[in-house]
């Protein structure tokens, strides 16, 4: 993120941001702000980043560094620090008569905060576990999200309430959860708002503006499961028909055959086929974010769970279709020369001039052929439903079906998915039908014997 969008995010000039720069000290990177006295002379601040004093640490330690500066200059901006007293000065005097009295606490407006969490929550600006007490470091996509929301929904809506920090109240969340779900929102759009809020509130409390976070007496409503649409096993093969030959097909077939998640789809390389012994890997992911209205697309080798990262028998007719689509795609190039977009080489959802496919392009053109091909709609990642479901219709067992969607609990599997288990029910239903029936059966034959 440009260092000039995160200051006028929390709300500070370049001449305002201290400077600062990073350090080796008995084996170790330190921080050293180059913070003044009242009388203008330097009175460095030396901060440990402990971090060891290694090549691969530097840019870590530079990132703290960065951080501390914003931090700091914040802090002495809203009067959370002072500036240091030279001795003899006139300052130093002033204080000395004013020693007994109590510094006020920064309270600035809640709009303001959210705005200044979100630039130190950024994956390239967090320090993780020091003063945050966040347990994992955000993707910058998920990043991007947060910043979206607060930028279009959270921000204007509080900085219209008013409210400082400390105004921030049990009643006035719920007036506000109330209000949105009244607008017609979702309430899974409004848990991501009670999600962002109390992260920004925990925020507040490290920053020692508030001592408990107001959000966290409210209880939102369990947010009921959503019951993904399947296409059957009929209705997918005339889908495959359908698609042969378009431009997310391989996208399409990965989702459908092996369940496979979109950003998993949107990032299958041709380095992941061995053809030789019929396998491939799923092990690579392109996501999207939208940072200041420019779309980034980004490539990565860190999946959703450890168990995401998973290897697949070819199927023959996947085999065939990829093949067919790797080829075109090389001649593609051929044909294009110089036009060609060559930054996504060896990707194979890609359009015909090499740029990547857009996720959201994915989305809006399996709806488009799902209802020109007359199939009820369903979603992208239904498909990944539907996949699971063809392998439940056929008693494949549930530990197999977690390995083959890539989920790292069984539980994930069976709490998504253990109500496509028909079968299993089906030989309950067979058993206690026979236990009550038969006795029926038994009572109608005396009867009739009488």
């Amino acid at each position: 993120m440009e260092l000039a969008k995160m200051l006028k995010m929390v709300r500070l000039t370049e001449e305002e941001l201290i400077g600062g720069f990073v350090t080796m000290k008995k084996n170790l990177y330190y921080i050293v702000l180059n913070r003044k006295d009242d009388d203008g002379k330097l009175r460095p601040l030396w901060i440990s980043t402990e971090l060891e004093a290694t090549k691969q640490n530097r840019e870590e330690a530079e990132s703290k560094c960065l951080s501390e500066r914003i931090r700091y200059s914040v802090d002495l901006k809203n009067g959370i620090v002072e500036i240091p007293v030279a001795k003899g000065s006139k300052t130093a005097a002033k204080k000395a008569k004013a020693d007994a009295s109590v510094e006020q606490p920064q309270n600035p407006l809640f709009a303001d905060l959210l705005n200044e969490w979100i630039a130190f929550r950024h994956p390239s600006n967090i320090v993780i576990g020091e003063d945050f007490n966040f347990d994992r470091q955000i993707k910058l996509n998920t990043w991007a999200g947060y910043a979206d929301n607060v930028k279009r929904n959270l921000y204007p809506t509080f900085m219209a309430y008013g409210c400082t920090v400390q105004d921030v109240t049990v009643e006035l969340l719920k007036g506000f959860y109330s209000n949105r779900l009244k607008n017609g929102l979702k309430k899974a759009s409004v848990a991501k708002d009670y999600t962002l809020i109390n992260q920004a509130l925990n925020y507040a409390i490290s920053r020692k503006m508030i001592d408990v976070n107001p959000n966290s007496a409210i209880t939102l409503h369990k947010i009921e499961k959503y019951n993904a649409a399947t296409l059957n096993a009929e209705q997918m093969q005339q889908y495959l028909e359908f698609i042969q030959g378009d431009i997310i097909e391989i996208a399409i077939l990965l989702g459908g055959f092996y369940g496979m998640r979109r950003s998993e789809c949107l990032g299958t390389r041709e380095s992941q086929f061995d053809f030789r012994h019929s396998f491939f890997r799923a092990n690579h992911t392109v996501t999207k974010a939208v940072i200041d209205g420019k779309k980034l697309y980004l490539p990565s080798d860190k999946l959703k769970t450890d168990l995401s990262n998973r290897t697949y028998p070819l199927i023959p007719y996947v085999e065939e279709r990829v093949k067919a689509r790797i080829a075109e795609n090389k001649d593609l190039r051929e044909l294009c020369g110089n036009s060609y977009n060559w930054e996504w080489l060896g990707y194979i959802c890609v359009h015909q001039l090499g740029e990547i496919i857009d996720p959201d392009y994915i989305t809006s053109r399996h709806n488009t052929l799902l209802k020109n091909a007359g199939l009820p709609h369903v979603r992208f990642h239904d498909l990944r439903h539907s996949c699971v479901g063809l392998m439940m219709a056929n008693e494949v067992p549930m530990e197999r079906v977690r390995d083959w969607v890539g989920h790292s609990d069984i539980r994930t599997t069976v709490n998504t998915y253990g109500h496509l288990e028909y079968h299993s029910k089906k030989q309950t239903a067979e058993i206690i039908g026979n236990s009550l029936t038969g006795k029926l059966v038994e009572r109608e034959a005396v009867s009739s014997g009488g």
